[in-house]
């Protein structure tokens, strides 16, 4: 049974009541939250447009250790007093190659429990997870159930949200990179998570939230904002099965088949007068994994024409965003492991956040990343908050505010 801790912010003391045995414990240095308080003008009126602080009830608290709970308050906060709205606010999460080792699994687990409570006490639109939920090598008997086992235990976690949920495919979450581990293993069904099996332990959870799905990816409208989420799919290798083998995996496949494009052009670009917020695990930056079939630079590209409302034609694909009425607003993205937000000017100037890895280590910024100000976080500690990291996303026009849980600081994109 998960034990329920019921808080309550009152007269700068934190009060948090578990449900199991009554104790009390208190934190100083908060402020008064309560179902009824909201942000006020200095008339003392509330103002238009802001989100009423709430009662705060940590469902997944026993699932996580106590050195999280300031943190999880301070976030809470931090999120209601910048939200409003007509803004759009999510929860991005990736990287959590949460099967690395024992200590990481914890770790990882500690995070998905704590971005539930995070989710469930404020009012962000949706939550996202950002691909390589795990890092695909497991090559043991019965490796590809073992992979989907593991896959749905996040998803199980993630069901206790209140709000909408989306699962990316990343790169290593088809199970493929058994290969590195045994060698006979590349190509192989009995190994590879094909397309139907991926959504049954991923978006098959949260089938109400996965709009126009097809092979990973879909697109999910927002309640009363008008706003589309686009979540694409940079694993979108063909894994039909002939003669014993899988045609393509995603160890060796990164990229977004004609399929996928077209649909984006026709289908998921489709809805008039609308804000679009692009999910995927790909980084354009990203240097390896890529051919001439990837369609990545065209992808880029239709991005580019999007957000600065231009033609677009390479004689495959055309759409004349100079008379389309969306508005483009930004892109997020992991892959990399590293944390930059940046109007990137090769895709236009769109805003592309991309978030650092979950999993727990001391990364580093590899490559040529430092020129280009990318970072990471060092120092993280098992089994204290440092361990973990995720971004509440804050977007308005010109200005994106990104919280951060867990290692590392709270800042913005100005645009």
């Amino acid at each position: 049974m998960v034990k329920k801790i019921r808080v309550i912010l009152a007269a700068g003391i934190l009060l948090i009541f578990t449900a199991c045995n009554g104790a009390i414990y208190e934190k100083s240095g908060a402020d008064t939250v309560n179902d009824e308080k909201v942000i006020t003008n200095e008339q003392g009126e509330p103002e238009e447009g802001t989100y009423a602080q709430r009662e705060i009830i940590l469902t997944r608290s026993s699932e996580y250790p106590e050195s999280y709970l300031q943190e999880i308050m301070d976030t809470i906060k931090t999120v209601q007093e910048k939200n409003r709205k007509e803004y759009v606010s999510y929860l991005f999460v990736t990287d959590l190659h949460i099967d690395d080792t024992e200590q990481i699994k914890e770790a990882g687990y500690h995070a998905l429990n704590a971005v539930v409570d995070v989710a469930n006490n404020t009012d962000i639109d949706f939550v996202c997870v950002g691909g390589d939920l795990y890092s695909g090598k497991h090559a043991e008997d019965n490796g590809k159930q073992n992979a989907m086992e593991l896959i749905q235990s996040i998803s199980d976690i993630l069901k206790n949200c209140d709000k909408p949920v989306f699962i990316l495919h990343g790169n290593h979450d088809d199970n493929s990179f058994s290969g590195q581990i045994n060698g006979e293993l590349y190509f192989d069904p009995d190994y590879v998570i094909n397309d139907d099996e991926w959504y049954s332990v991923t978006m098959a959870n949260f089938s109400q939230y996965a709009q126009s799905y097809h092979n990973g990816y879909f697109y999910y409208d927002i309640p009363g904002k008008n706003v589309r989420v686009v979540c694409l799919n940079m694993s979108n290798a063909d894994r039909t099965v002939a003669d014993g083998e899988n045609k393509e995996i995603g160890m060796l496949f990164y990229g977004y088949k004609d399929e996928q494009i077209q649909w984006l052009l026709e289908d998921a670009f489709s809805r008039p007068d609308c804000r679009y917020y692009i999910m995927d695990h790909d980084a354009f930056d990203y240097p390896e994994g890529y051919s001439a079939e990837s369609n990545r630079e065209v992808l880029q590209n239709i991005l580019a024409a999007a957000y600065e409302k231009k033609p677009y034609d390479d004689g495959k694909f055309v759409k004349d965003f100079s008379a389309w009425s969306g508005q483009l607003m930004l892109m997020n993205v992991g892959h990399l492991h590293l944390e930059r937000a940046y109007s990137d000017p090769d895709t236009g100037g769109l805003p592309i956040l991309n978030t650092d890895r979950e999993k727990l280590g001391n990364g580093l910024v590899w490559g040529n990343f430092g020129t280009k100000n990318y970072s990471t976080m060092r120092g993280r500690v098992a089994g204290e908050v440092t361990e973990t990291i995720f971004n509440v996303v804050i977007s308005q026009p010109g200005r994106v505010d990104i919280v951060r849980f867990g290692a590392g600081d709270d800042y913005y994109l100005e645009y």
